[in-house]
């Protein structure tokens, strides 16, 4: 979090500091600080209903009224238990927009030009592999595919324009003609569009069960030969498992995919990507840069003291 915006919630609440990713972590501090009121976090940590119904229970002294998160998905939070139980979950969608969108387009160079493969090779002593594949594509030769048309898609396609690129987007039923007038961009009708007309694919859905496996084995299929596939919404969008099998296949159009979304993420990091030459990977650092951390975290805080004098509460 931004260091004023931390100080400014030291200052004006009572806080504790714990490290918590797994959900019996979480419920031991809980148990230890006889509860808190309010849980203010940002990995993707499991709010399970367990965890709710746990946290709000009246032995604590303080049962959890708010969580907080400065980031925007959600996924990780059984949403219907925090409603269920009277709690308000906070976030900060599209604050981070920016800063993912760079790193998508990032991604994409990386992909196109092989910077990191050409990076490793010159620093085995390789140059033949350093320049192995020469001459390349360029973002202005290519076709980029958007799907989803939130607040990060937007960002990307307004970044993508200075380079020359064409872009497609295929969003929900909400993207109408209309809508996409207003874009930088083309308006693709269905998924399968957008993924046999486009050089380059990106994905920016959050997860949801009408999203999950949405580009599964399948659908990677429909892509065109020598395409690339660039993921930095969630894994289970994207499984893994269709990816890297994409990826091995000679007969699938896919040609390189970079990710910064896994199945398992942290310490206990995994990903049958890691050994896959076709991949690059990325740890989940979309949004982490100063700008967009300071951001979310203003927003958060203007969030949490929305929220206290809503419900005439001065202190958590």
């Amino acid at each position: 979090m931004d260091r004023t915006a931390r100080s400014e919630i030291e200052h004006r609440w009572d806080c504790t500091d714990f490290e918590g990713r797994r959900a019996d972590e979480i419920l031991a501090a809980f148990d230890r600080g006889g509860g808190y009121d309010a849980l203010k976090c940002r990995a993707s940590i499991p709010l399970s209903r367990n965890v709710f119904e746990q946290a709000t229970n009246d032995r604590h002294e303080q049962p959890l009224r708010l969580v907080a998160k400065a980031a925007s998905g959600l996924d990780s939070f059984d949403l219907d238990a925090a409603d269920d139980l009277g709690v308000t979950v906070l976030s900060t969608p599209g604050a981070n927009a920016g800063a993912v969108a760079e790193l998508t387009i990032g991604l994409m160079l990386d992909a196109l030009r092989g910077i990191s493969k050409r990076d490793r090779a010159l620093r085995s002593g390789d140059w033949g592999t350093a320049v192995d594949g020469m001459p390349v594509r360029s973002l202005s030769d290519s076709r980029v595919g958007l799907v989803g048309n939130g607040a990060i898609a937007r960002a990307v396609a307004e970044r993508l324009t200075p380079f020359g690129a064409e872009v497609w987007v295929h969003g929900s039923p909400r993207f109408t003609a209309e809508e996409a007038a207003r874009w930088p961009a083309y308006r693709a009708e269905n998924l399968r569009a957008l993924l046999t007309g486009c050089d380059i694919i990106s994905v920016h859905v959050p997860a949801a069960p009408a999203t999950t496996g949405l580009i599964g084995a399948r659908e990677l299929r429909w892509m065109k030969p020598g395409s690339v596939l660039v993921n930095t919404s969630r894994e289970q969008v994207v499984p893994e498992d269709a990816l890297d099998a994409a990826l091995r296949d000679p007969s699938c159009g896919l040609g390189h995919a970079a990710v910064d979304v896994f199945a398992t993420e942290g310490e206990s990091f995994s990903s049958r990507l890691a050994s896959n030459p076709h991949a690059t990977l990325s740890p989940h650092v979309g949004g982490m840069t100063l700008s967009a951390m300071k951001a979310s975290s203003e927003r958060l805080l203007d969030e949490i003291a929305r929220f206290y004098a809503n419900t005439s509460e001065d202190t958590p």
